[in-house]
């Protein structure tokens, strides 16, 4: 009786093994990095943030500036606002999701790749088959119709330029925290200036009253008047005194450092006088309002993020409208099949010949008209907070012309006064009172100066643009993934 002897095809049988070791190693080529958060590390670096380190110096001089005049003599909004873009770590977050956004591009641009599979089977020969071993290999090679790749990069770009506002939203938000911070800082300083003379003045005048008093020429009520008034006087600037410690604090937390850290630098000093008149000029000209309202309805960063959001909204349209066509995959294979050689090229789809995607492409729709009454609502919301400001400016503005009318009054009357105490026609205590009513007509008028500052600011918010100095800020929109390429 003979014997057969079958001898396997060893060829077929490494097939398999060498494909899938094949799949295994292209599987295996970025491996995962774990990145724990430690809270300790984490504080510490926070603690290590210095405005004079090595690494700010290069930032800055990354951004135009001479070594020598490095690190700055005095800070003012512009050293502040690039130590907030430097250190502070909500722009961190913002700059990274436009990172996600940007990776987004990336994968939204990525071909589909084929799909290898294969199978293998034995047969017991029971009907007599040539060879007991059955192979097979099919490939799935996916096509995608009408565009949807360009139309989902395209998508993809959109958002990201959304993402990219974002971040300069940000960076301005930082920017006129800081605005309003250093404005409460200044204007702390120069009152607490004006109460000390009152105070030295009121002192002066109690002493006096005082000697009246035990001479009999005057009753205790008002020699009490004068001394709750230094009293008053005293408390305030007490209280200013407590402020200015919260006030570097907050200064400090929106440039991004510690409290130790940013009182190792000088700050400059304000002039009002001047800062008004930049402000006035910008604010004063005719037709001032319509240049605001022009750049604020057209340039303004959330209203450039909206029509971003709605070119978004315009492309997942067209992207559902595109998928009414359906994808194709086609499918060619080769299979050894118990010796029998077979080749077949298979297709699939998904079969939509009855619906073409209505349900998708109505609410894809919706999502536009969302995004448009939301354009409206905010442009709507624009014109009225800039109307509102500007009025109160104006307002602001005509009550620091009265106040400085107060003052001029003051002064004149002081002179007379002067005149009159230099003649031996009054005594020093009248000439006291008269210093003291100039002190408080000066104080108030600081104060008037300051809240036309203020509103001033206020409109810089709504219009979301320096109104002077602009060459110092370029376009926040533009140029803070530039500004901040050095930022860890």
């Amino acid at each position: 009786m003979a014997v057969a002897i079958i001898k396997p095809n060893f060829g077929l049988l490494l097939l398999p093994t060498i494909v899938v070791s094949t799949l295994l190693t292209a599987c295996a080529n970025e491996p995962y990095i774990a990145k724990p958060l430690d809270p300790a590390k984490t504080a510490m670096a926070i603690q290590l943030k210095n405005p004079l380190n090595a690494d700010f110096k290069r930032f800055l001089l990354a951004q135009g500036y001479a070594e020598k005049a490095l690190p700055f003599a005095y800070w003012g909004l512009h050293e502040l606002t690039l130590s907030a873009l430097y250190f502070n770590p909500q722009l961190d977050v913002a700059k990274a999701k436009l990172a996600l956004a940007q990776a987004r591009i990336d994968t939204a641009g990525r071909q589909q790749l084929p799909m290898l599979s294969g199978n293998i089977a034995r047969s017991n020969r029971a009907n007599n088959d040539i060879r007991p071993f059955s192979y097979g290999l099919n490939v799935e090679i996916p096509i995608q119709t009408n565009n949807k790749r360009e139309i989902n990069i395209e998508l993809a770009q959109q958002q990201r330029d959304a993402a990219h506002l974002d971040v300069a939203q940000v960076a301005w938000q930082l920017r006129h925290q800081i605005v309003v911070d250093l404005t409460r800082y200044h204007e702390n300083i120069a009152l607490q200036k004006d109460l000390s003379q009152q105070l030295d003045t009121q002192k002066s005048i109690f002493n006096m009253l005082e000697k009246r008093f035990n001479a009999g020429l005057i009753d205790r009520i008002e020699l009490n008047r004068a001394q709750q008034l230094a009293l008053q006087l005293e408390a305030e600037i007490q209280q200013k005194q407590l402020l200015q410690t919260q006030l570097r604090a907050a200064l400090a937390t929106s440039a991004g450092l510690t409290l130790e850290n940013f009182d190792v630098i000088a700050m400059q000093t304000q002039d009002v006088t001047h800062t008004l008149q930049q402000q006035n000029n910008a604010l004063n000209p005719p037709n001032s309002y319509k240049t605001l309202q022009q750049s604020a309805l057209l340039n303004r960063l959330d209203v450039r993020r909206s029509l971003a959001q709605y070119a978004a909204a315009e492309t997942n349209i067209k992207l559902e409208v595109a998928k009414q066509t359906p994808d194709i995959t086609l499918t060619p294979g080769f299979a050894f099949d118990f010796g029998d050689k077979i080749w077949s090229l298979g297709f699939a789809s998904l079969l939509n010949l009855l619906q073409k995607n209505p349900t998708l492409i109505n609410e894809a729709t919706r999502l536009r008209d969302i995004e448009g009454a939301q354009f409206e609502a905010l442009q709507n919301q624009i014109m009225g907070d800039l109307s509102q400001q500007f009025a109160h400016y104006q307002s602001a503005f005509a009550l620091t012309a009265q106040a400085e009318q107060r003052v001029a009054q003051q002064t004149q009357h002081l002179q007379a006064v002067k005149k009159q105490f230099n003649a031996g026609l009054i005594d020093r205590l009248a000439l006291n009172l008269a210093m003291q009513s100039l002190f408080q007509a000066q104080t108030f008028y600081l104060q008037a100066q300051f809240d036309q500052i203020k509103a001033a600011n206020a409109l810089e918010n709504i219009i979301q643009y320096p109104l002077y100095d602009a060459n110092k800020w370029p376009n926040l929109a533009d140029s803070t993934a530039s500004l901040n390429t050095n930022i860890p």
